[in-house]
């Protein structure tokens, strides 16, 4: 990324930099504007607020508009992406003044991996973070399983809502059940069999920065763990099979509880260290040490996937780790591609680090 633009962005009124191509240090006193910052170029990757905002929440106060533009240089080509906002008509994205309908449009042209405090939770947190940690990857470097993340979404809620009918009295559809569940099957069969994949991908990336930053005392493992017998093995036809057979057996169930009961919507990513679940037995250092290991992988799978490094995006971590774990991090991502840091301190920006230190001001981004 060679500029970015925020105009009535959160705090920042209009604001533009043009960041170093290696290390940008951002740091100031929090409430400050940082992790804002952050927050929209992690908007521009992939259309959504890592905090789960809405739109309106990103809109300076006082303000009915947002917009966020950067120009970006690829290996093989150069490009402005943009995306606004406006109460009353919504979110806009532009890719070299060009309005794109779809945010599938806009996914895999710049791509992110955010370190975070919240990501640091991905062992500690519940499944739905680390379906979320799966999902992010996948739609960046596949757009099409965005896409196909998105119809499966639909069918589910429009299955729920006929599992609600029929429990409540409100119709008697039941045979409309399994013309619900051959389209759920089928786009939910491609989510199981793509996610497999891509932790067959990342699973021994991870357990390698894992071994090194535990100086070998620990071994890291990581496994896909579908909601149904079978799902996580054989081709994407017996997935289909095995998840078809799943509803079926789990019909009266889910209709007593209103609610579909199977599905990669209740998948989950389980995370062994030497043996024993992390999320339990792990502690609060060592759950910090897999998931990191899980980010840095990330950050190599995607090398792997597209040829590039992702933009890095490390927002006050550092004061989450100790001394150990927070030189390997740095050594570990310098040279590899365009980061950015924020921490409190002008101190901590990385020696002899190529790059340049800013210092964040209530929306205002000083070069020092």
């Amino acid at each position: 990324m060679s500029r970015l633009c925020l105009q009535n962005y959160r705090n920042y009124a209009r604001e533009g930099f043009t960041p170093h191509r290696e290390i940008n240090y951002l740091y100031g006193e929090n409430a400050q504007g940082k992790t804002n910052l952050l927050e929209a170029i992690f908007l521009l990757g992939t259309g959504k607020s890592p905090r789960n905002a809405r739109d309106q929440e990103m809109t300076r106060w006082g303000e009915n508009w947002f917009r966020v533009d950067a120009e970006v240089r690829r290996r093989d080509c150069a490009f402005r992406m943009e995306i606004s906002y406006r109460a009353g008509t919504g979110k806009v994205v532009s890719i070299n003044g060009q309005k794109k309908e779809r945010l599938f449009d806009l996914l895999g042209r710049l791509n992110v991996v955010l370190f975070s405090t919240e990501e640091l939770q991905l062992v500690k947190g519940g499944p739905s973070q680390r379906r979320r940690f799966l999902n992010l990857q996948l739609s960046q470097t596949n757009p099409r399983y965005y896409y196909d993340l998105q119809q499966y979404r639909r069918v589910l809620q429009q299955r729920n809502m006929l599992l609600k009918d029929i429990r409540s009295g409100r119709t008697y559809r039941r045979d409309e059940l399994p013309v619900w569940d051959r389209q759920l099957v089928k786009i939910g069969a491609g989510l199981v069999w793509k996610r497999r994949e891509i932790v067959a991908k990342i699973a021994p990336l991870a357990r390698g920065f894992h071994r090194k930053i535990s100086g070998g005392r620990e071994i890291l493992t990581v496994e896909y763990k579908p909601s149904f017998p079978g799902g996580g093995e054989g081709k994407v036809q017996e997935i289909e099979a095995d998840f078809s057979r799943a509803l079926l057996a789990a019909r009266e169930d889910e209709l007593q509880r209103r609610m579909t009961v199977i599905g990669p919507h209740r998948d989950d990513l389980l995370i062994f260290l030497n043996g024993k679940d992390g999320r339990v037995y792990g502690s609060q250092g060592q759950q910090k040490t897999a998931a990191l290991s899980l980010k840095l992988a990330e950050t190599e799978y995607m090398v792997e996937e597209v040829g590039e490094y992702p933009i890095l995006l490390l927002d006050d971590i550092m004061s989450e780790l100790d001394g150990e774990r927070k030189q390997f991090v740095l050594k570990t991502v310098q040279e590899r591609g365009q980061i950015f840091i924020t921490g409190t301190e002008e101190k901590d920006m990385p020696p002899g680090a190529a790059g340049i230190c800013y210092r964040v001001n209530q929306g205002l981004i000083i070069k020092v």
